[in-house]
């Protein structure tokens, strides 16, 4: 219970602290491995008992009992007897109720820290249920049961009218109380029963469990301050001060510990629920037909009966709910995926150019807030002030497992990214959000990334004419760029001369394409033209690093990644395609070598379509003979915080982070 009245104690009479309660309970706690009876069928019974006793009303009549089966069940008769003589009659004084609850556990040594707190309270059920069984039968009966009631005092309290409308408040009060406990002992009971289901290591039961002690000592003082309300109810003496005392102070106690233990069960109720929920999602999406509104329907407004609220879609700034989502049938989804806290304003500028541009409208937004719990103070006003600015589709109150399905399926780790999916309900583009900042509307040439022509869609950005008219007749081109002067110059030098040899002896055009202007023999590498070509770069890879790819796209992914890493090397980079298919990329100094040793391989070339591939060969031929060692940098952050590469000459794993390629320590090479 975290000592909700741990200080609470020293103002009420009461002796001891509740860490000291704690310690003696705890102290005498010797529980027997197999329990003397069923705590459960006691429980069950106990709670008959007391939910028709705590009415003021002839609850007997037309009411039954669930009819239950107890022919084996043995009454802890004995415990239940000396229970009820350690509550009866007890002289009232300050520390009275602390005194007996303590002696109760004393005498319950050997039972758990459940079986205590039912035997407790089936003990004072059994005295109270019969005090108003009695009072419903007297004096209609016959002369045995007239004569218990006597006994028991029940005349005193229904004789005199005055005296029974005065104590029925104190009545009301007293019941309330009782079925707060028997709510609290219930709860506990289901704790024991979670511990099967839940890891017992786990934290919120772990946390929950650590609580019973405590909670089982208040529930049993709460049951000695019930037993104490009702020895006055039958007396015509007025009640002592400190019983009021008592009885305000355990109520409130008892009342804090079920609200807690209900926020507890909640906790670990969902967290076996979760699982199954989520597993009966992936099952649903796995058989959803193929169309993006079947899809859409699976997924994203997933329907959760254990959660609060339903998903739903809305339109517009005012946030008009759309009950028919045939609106995104064939159309291609783009479900931009934020917390209420990071949303950006550049996104929403990028996306109101695909929104207002798209061609036929035929790619539909939906803003996907993920948040965890719609109730914190201010979300939902956070999430209309958000809404007021998007004129797109938006989803409200996502079920937990959709949202586990977006962190775990679509890599979501509360940083802002673009799922892009088709008509089909297939996802074509794990997060496009870099390519619709870069390239706005034309962010749909990079829903589809070809291994073999990946070059196209990065080079939107610097087109120009020529390049173009390069690129569609299919000429052999260089890409090259670099951040020292004299490496760009000296390689410019080099493919010119090598692409005059090249032209003379095989008759096959070479051309030239620096990223970033070279004025007066100065390279501009930070301008407009190498900052666009190096985003695009940067953006496919973090779309590569976020698919489970295999085959061809793994393979790209390394290429990229490699070329991202020659980004500041001093020698500069290159790549060479054929229009816009890629032939090979790499460091300046690997290719003008290859250049400047063409007279060793050109032998090999028998056609025009053939250069590419000797001059590949002759590429990786270069690589594998170099010995250099040491790191370039990558300058990016993508995906994964940690990737693993492979030395291309031994396939030795080595670490890719995210700044830096180590070198293979194998072969003591750089990986490319």
């Amino acid at each position: 219970m975290n000592s909700i009245h741990s200080n609470v104690f020293s103002h009420n009479g009461f002796t001891l602290t509740e860490p000291e309660i704690l310690e003696i309970i705890c102290e005498n706690h010797a529980p027997e491995i197999r329990p003397k009876f069923d705590v459960r069928s006691l429980f069950f019974i106990t709670e008959n008992i007391i939910k028709h006793s705590t009415h003021t009303s002839n609850i007997l009549k037309n009411d039954e009992i669930k009819p239950q089966n107890f022919d084996n069940f043995i009454s802890p008769l004995c415990a239940l007897k000396s229970i009820g003589c350690e509550m009866s009659c007890k002289a009232v004084h300050e520390n009275s109720a602390q005194t007996t609850t303590l002696g109760i556990f004393g005498k319950l040594t050997k039972y758990s820290w459940e079986a205590k707190a039912v035997l407790a309270l089936a003990s004072f059920a059994m005295e109270y249920g019969n005090s108003w069984l009695l009072s419903q039968l007297y004096p209609q009966s016959d002369q045995l049961t007239t004569a218990l009631a006597i006994l028991n005092r029940i005349p005193l309290l229904l004789n005199s009218t005055a005296n029974f409308k005065k104590q029925q408040g104190t009545v009301v009060e007293l019941n309330k109380t009782i079925n707060t406990t028997l709510q609290v002992i219930k709860c506990i009971l289901k704790l024991d029963e979670l511990s099967a289901h839940i890891d017992p290591n786990h934290a919120s039961l772990k946390s929950a469990k650590k609580d019973v002690p405590i909670n089982t000592y208040w529930s049993i003082l709460t049951i000695v301050s019930c037993a104490t309300e009702v020895f006055y109810l039958t007396r015509d003496e007025e009640k002592p001060q400190a019983v009021s005392i008592l009885s305000h102070f355990v109520t409130k106690g008892i009342n804090d510990i079920l609200a807690k233990l209900k926020r507890q069960l909640t906790i670990c109720q969902k967290e076996i629920d979760e699982p199954e929920i989520y597993w009966k999602l992936l099952k649903h999406v796995a058989h959803a037909p193929r169309k993006i509104t079947h899809v859409f329907n699976t997924l994203i407004l997933f329907k959760d009966d254990a959660y609060a609220k339903p998903a739903t879609l809305s339109v517009g700034y005012t946030n008009k709910e759309v009950f028919d989502i045939d609106v995104l049938e064939g159309k291609y989804v783009t479900f931009y995926i934020s917390t209420l806290d990071n949303v950006s304003h550049k996104d929403i500028l990028s996306l109101k150019e695909v929104y207002e541009g798209t061609e036929n409208n035929k790619c539909k937004i939906v803003w996907i807030p993920i948040v965890e719990d719609w109730t914190e103070y201010g979300r939902e006003e956070q999430f209309m002030e958000w809404r007021s600015k998007m004129p797109w589709y938006a989803v409200q109150y996502l079920s937990p497992a959709t949202i586990k399905y977006i962190k775990e399926e679509w890599y979501f780790q509360n940083k802002p990214l673009s799922v892009l999916m088709n008509p089909h309900g297939d996802v074509e583009n794990l997060n496009a959000l870099n390519w619709i900042q870069i390239h706005g509307i034309n962010f749909f040439a990079f829903r589809n990334i070809n291994p073999k022509t990946w070059i196209a869609p990065v080079v939107q950005e610097i087109m120009t004419p020529t390049l173009d008219t390069w690129m569609k007749e299919g000429e052999y081109i260089f890409f090259y760029g670099g951040t020292d002067d004299y490496s760009m110059e000296r390689f410019r030098m080099k493919a010119n001369s090598a692409k005059v040899s090249i032209l003379e002896e095989l008759k096959i055009h070479i051309k030239l394409f620096c990223v970033g202007k070279m004025e007066k023999g100065r390279s501009l590498s930070d301008d407009s033209n190498a900052g666009g070509f190096w985003s695009s770069i940067q953006s496919l890879l973090s779309t590569l690093s976020d698919y489970k790819l295999h085959g061809e796209h793994t393979a790209l992914r390394k290429q990229v990644h490699k070329l991202l890493s020659y980004k500041n090397d001093e020698s500069g980079w290159c790549v060479l395609s054929k229009g816009s298919s890629v032939v090979t990329s790499g460091h300046g100094w690997a290719i003008s070598r290859v250049l400047d040793e063409f007279d060793q391989w050109k032998q090999r070339i028998s056609h025009e379509e053939n250069f590419g591939r000797c001059f590949q060969a002759y590429h990786e031929k270069v690589i594998a003979q170099t010995t250099t060692s040491g790191a370039h940098s990558a300058g990016c952050s993508f995906g994964n915080a940690r990737n693993m590469e492979c030395c291309p000459v031994c396939k030795t794993p080595i670490e890719a982070t995210l700044v830096s390629y180590k070198y293979c320590r194998m072969c003591n090479l750089t990986p490319y």
